[in-house]
């Protein structure tokens, strides 16, 4: 596994207009719009995005009532698997290099929900340790 950052995790509000839930990003605080800039990878990977929860609060996502799903609060140490799929960085500012979204592409080709909504809106708000795991192509 590679670590992507530490910070408070969450994700534009488009993500959630749209219903992709694809992107997410991680700030330095909860009192904070300042992005982590996360260490990049190699775009186009098979793989998980995993969030193991360092500290926690409540959430300021109540949730999403299209899909019945409603933030909660995780124990500290737990491991949340955010999804699987292929991974992509967004965030190229003016060729210095920071890139501060991350997401996955799911193999299946569906426009919405490419991350697991459930993990998301448990993850939310709650500072984690972000770590992208490598697994092998679908054949």
């Amino acid at each position: 596994m590679k670590k992507l950052g530490t910070g408070v995790l969450g994700w534009d509000k488009n993500e959630r207009i749209s219903d992709r839930y694809g992107r997410i990003y991680l700030l330095h605080s909860p009192y904070s719009d300042k992005l982590v800039e996360l260490t990049h990878l190699k775009c186009g990977v098979r793989g998980r995005l995993i969030a193991i929860v360092k500290e926690t609060r409540q959430s300021r996502y109540t949730g999403d009532f299209f899909h019945s799903v409603f933030s909660k609060t995780p124990k500290v140490g737990k491991k949340i698997i955010l999804g699987e799929g292929t991974l992509f960085f967004r965030d190229y500012y003016d060729g210095v290099g920071e890139y501060h979204r991350v997401g996955l592409q799911p193999d299946d080709g569906r426009e919405t929900l490419w991350l697991d909504i459930s993990a998301l809106y448990e993850a939310s708000d709650q500072t984690v340790a972000l770590y992208f795991e490598k697994l092998p192509v679908n054949k």
